[in-house]
């Protein structure tokens, strides 16, 4: 048995961020300027916050991630997970809701609260499970205690915490550079949460 220290990170603020666009797996942005300057603004937090012990830093391969990462923990080697990458909006992606007003598909979604496939992206089942395969190999040995960070998506944190807790996948939005602190232990039997807590920026890890 083993304990392990997990944060998940929301990725610092892209220019489709600011705009309040569906920026998913198929639109690989970069941070904008504001967002390299807050994850600066980040940096020293999470380099007091994790340097009691061993750390492994996980990341999605998508820019804005690695950015992020990059940043907040220059001095660790990130290793990069496929799974780990945002939802596939399919023919939302790069949109707002203020093009998509009006639009019957998009109307139907928000209808079903957002729970159906997206047509031409990804379904809410598949992305949780794509999802939580990335976050498990993030976990890496079950009987290794340390500490690890994962650096990722707003969706990839909402599937993740949905499984962990079986509360609604909505319960979980995060703001860019916030996630949540959680406490693991693992044995033959699978993963447990013991405690999580919500972090916003700025707020002690």
């Amino acid at each position: 048995m083993a304990k392990k220290y997990v944060y998940l990170i929301r990725h610092g603020q892209t220019r489709g961020n600011a705009e309040k666009r569906f920026i998913g797996r198929r639109t690989d942005d970069p941070l904008s300027e504001e967002g390299k300057l807050a994850a600066q603004d980040e940096k020293q937090r999470w380099t007091e916050a994790l340097s009691k012990g061993p750390l492994r830093v996980c990341v999605s391969p998508m820019q804005r991630a690695k950015q992020t990462a990059h940043i907040l923990f220059a001095d660790a080697e990130a290793a990069q997970i496929e799974e780990l990458s945002e939802m596939d909006f399919g023919i939302f992606e790069g949109k707002n809701h203020q093009e998509l007003d009006g639009n019957e598909v998009y109307q139907k979604w928000i209808d079903q609260g957002g729970m159906e496939p997206i047509p031409e992206g990804e379904g809410l089942v598949l992305f949780q499970k794509r999802s939580w395969k990335g976050f498990c190999k993030a976990l890496g040995d079950p009987k290794s205690e340390e500490q690890v960070a994962i650096v990722c998506h707003g969706g990839t944190i909402m599937a993740v915490m949905s499984k962990l807790t079986g509360q609604v996948y909505y319960t979980f939005m995060t703001e860019n550079l916030g996630g949540y602190r959680l406490e693991l232990e693992l044995d033959d039997e699978g993963i447990h949460l013991l405690t999580y807590h919500r972090l916003g920026p700025g707020d002690p890890a």
